[in-house]
């Protein structure tokens, strides 16, 4: 039986994404706008106009990407009710995007070993806890080359040190994933679950500043890392050093270790990708370009392997 209104359509829509595992939280705001701006202009059920389409589109002054954003989120409306047999008018979603890349900003190991020391040099504090917490948090962060936000979301039951495991839980994708971590961090886990969780609960997030049940904010760990670096004495710079450029850290070493290993890394970066979340290779692929270019010797070993699908600096689609 066909959805009859707007709503209705919109609601069905959600409900299947949501089915298949798609978060679409963006595009169900969006979507959701388009059925206020519908009902105030007074636009009938039973149809997707062209008027309605733009005016909801192009009648506001909004950013080109948010434009952009909100063509593509229409275009599966519109194929929806064309599956329930509604005359929709599909948006050309041809708004062109101007987008500044930054390169990731990738440590060096001298970097690495002065931010550590750093990091290792706060003195404990009866007002933080940090001096106990980001010696484990960063070294996860460049040891397991986690995404900030997966680290902060780990509880106690994620972390399997007597397997070496970490449980990674509804990632950026929307995925689940575990990986190995080395004996060593697994070590250093052990005894900082040891010390930070006295009384353990299951609910208790492994990185907190206060109360155990509560992870720490991204925000506080993102000022704490710019106090480090400052003690280690490397600048900081709009596309300098942040939190994530430790799992860019991550992937570069491995890539390096392989490629001095003589590995063939055509069959190493699916591992590499499976490992760091990643929905597809292309994101792991733009690693080998950084490798490349931090480390000239390496480009020879991957150009044999993949020649030009090694992604370049990409370019100013302007």
């Amino acid at each position: 039986m066909p959805e009859t209104t707007l709503p209705g359509l919109v609601a069905d829509l959600v409900a299947s994404r949501h089915c298949g595992g798609y978060r679409f939280k963006v595009q169900e705001r969006v979507l959701r706008q388009f059925v206020d701006h519908c009902r105030r202009e007074g636009y009938p059920d039973g149809s997707i106009t062209k008027e309605a389409v733009e005016g909801f589109l192009y009648g506001r002054h909004l950013r080109s990407s948010t434009i952009r954003r909100n063509e593509l989120a229409l275009r599966q409306l519109v194929d929806h009710a064309h599956a329930f047999g509604w005359d929709a008018y599909t948006p050309a979603a041809a708004t062109r995007v101007r987008v500044r890349h930054q390169p990731p900003y990738v440590l060096t190991d001298g970097e690495v070993r002065r931010l550590f020391n750093a990091i290792d040099s706060q003195p404990m504090s009866a007002y933080s806890n940090k001096a106990l917490v980001d010696p484990v948090l960063f070294r996860v962060l460049y040891g397991a080359g986690l995404r900030i936000s997966e680290a902060l979301n780990l509880q106690l039951p994620d972390v399997d040190t007597p397997a070496g495991t970490l449980r990674i839980r509804n990632s950026k994708n929307g995925e689940s994933r575990t990986v190995p971590i080395t004996t060593r961090l697994a070590a250093t886990l052990d005894a900082y679950v040891v010390a930070a969780h006295p009384v353990p609960e299951t609910d208790d997030y492994l990185f907190y500043s206060r109360a155990a049940g509560r992870p720490t904010n991204q925000a506080t760990i993102y000022m704490r890392f710019r106090g480090y670096l400052a003690d280690a004495g490397i600048p900081h710079f709009t596309g300098g050093p942040r939190p994530h450029s430790l799992r860019h850290g991550f992937a570069v070493a491995n890539l390096r270790g392989w490629a001095a290993q003589g590995a063939d890394l055509a069959v190493m970066l699916p591992y590499l990708a499976c490992y760091m979340g990643h929905a597809d290779l292309r994101g792991t692929q733009y690693y080998l370009r950084l490798t490349a270019d931090a480390y000239p010797e390496v480009m020879a070993k991957a150009q044999v392997r993949f020649g030009y699908t090694i992604p370049g600096p990409p370019e100013d689609q302007s």
